[in-house]
């Protein structure tokens, strides 16, 4: 059996956060993969978008000023800095490594750690975590661990390994693609710059930006952003519609569509210059016009017709895609002090996905990670 002062359950981005910020112990990270932080490297499309310039408790599902104040995305880019890996930002005020490249940052948390002699525990499956006495019981799939204080950064809470009991929010996927009804034709097709909102009984979101369209759903930032209506509400049943031009007002778009009459050419050739071709046709089979139809013979309920769907491109939505970025629900932040140690149970601690708390792309769930992290490593 070995023996620890702290052992960290789980190698994700707060895990690795955590132990960095350890004062002189006797640590170990326990976790399933073959590489630390590991998921770290498929974060901002293999670039790893570490935070945002713009860090609030709204981009949220919850309160969370009372972490922020103690570790912010200043403070993440600085304790970074002093490691050696320099980030900028983009436009939208995302940081990424200067190398666009995660495996810089993984490099930079493995270096840290090997520094701090943090001992690595990879491959490795944790069946059972139990305490007896003052003492934490960890038993793997290759050996078992005894020690004084444990750190919970699992990825989700899972009832089945612990003996603890916690106030728990239902866990859904969250930053994930949605399931829907998407024609052949729009597979693979992007959209930028459009409106977009989620209807969610009587609940609605909305977003700006870019929409990619799959075989079998919605996928792109936005739509990423607008699946966590539904994934706080766990499930995944309502709308998005897709206003494909924004900027136009009703009687602007209308105006505009009664100019185009005067091209007097076929309406397969009738949305040119404002539509990609698989939008165009999308626009016209749903509104049953065909499209070898002149433009000169739309009648006025025709335009509004289509003014209605260009501005309502509506999909019904009916489950989500595979591969979700984050984990809404999970434990209760109720359940832990300021510190985010257990009210409960002494020594117990927690932080990242596992805890109830998920924000929206852009960096958000990375700086929970880190504050979370750092918070705990100045406290166990």
């Amino acid at each position: 059996m070995k023996t620890f002062d702290t052992i960290i359950l789980g190698g994700g981005a707060s895990a690795c956060m955590c132990a960095m910020s350890t004062k002189n112990q006797k640590i170990a990270i326990i976790d399933n993969n073959n590489k630390i932080a590991k998921k770290l490297l498929v974060t901002g499309n293999g670039r790893c978008n570490i935070t945002n310039k713009n860090i609030d408790s709204i981009f949220f599902n919850c309160n969370i000023d009372r972490f922020l104040n103690r570790f912010n995305n200043n403070s993440t880019i600085s304790f970074f800095d002093k490691l050696g890996l320099v980030l900028y930002h983009d436009e939208k005020g995302r940081y990424y490594p200067i190398s666009n490249s995660a495996k810089s940052v993984t490099s930079v948390i493995e270096n840290t750690l090997n520094k701090k002699q943090i001992k690595l525990f990879l491959n490795t499956q944790i069946l059972k975590i139990n305490k007896k006495e003052n003492k934490f019981l960890i038993e793997t799939n290759n050996e078992s661990f005894i020690c004084n204080k444990v750190v919970l950064a699992l990825g989700k809470y899972d009832k089945s390994i612990m003996d603890f009991e916690f106030k728990i929010k239902t866990i859904a996927p969250s930053l994930v693609g949605l399931k829907a009804n998407v024609s052949r034709g729009l597979n693979n097709v992007k959209l930028k710059n459009v409106l977009v909102k989620a209807y969610y009984k009587d609940s609605t979101k909305e977003d700006f930006g870019e929409v990619l369209f799959r075989e079998n759903g919605l996928s792109g930032i936005v739509i990423f952003n607008l699946s966590s209506l539904f994934a706080r509400n766990k499930e995944f049943n309502g709308k998005i519609s897709i206003n494909l031009l924004p900027n136009f007002n009703k009687n602007e778009l209308y105006n505009l569509l009664n100019k185009r009459k005067s091209l007097n050419i076929s309406l397969n050739h009738f949305f040119d210059g404002l539509f990609v071709k698989e939008i165009s046709y999308e626009i016209l089979t749903r509104a049953k016009i065909d499209e070898s139809t002149k433009s000169n013979l739309l009648t006025s309920p025709q335009l509004e017709k289509l003014c209605h769907i260009i501005q309502n491109l509506d999909f019904k939505i009916n489950g989500f895609l595979e591969n979700n970025q984050v984990i809404s629900g999970g434990i209760s932040l109720d359940c832990f002090d300021n510190n985010l140690q257990s009210k409960n149970i002494p020594n117990l601690f927690a932080c990242g996905e596992i805890l109830d708390v998920d924000g929206e792309c852009g960096g958000y769930n990375l700086q929970w990670a880190w504050t979370s992290g750092y918070i705990v490593g100045q406290n166990i």
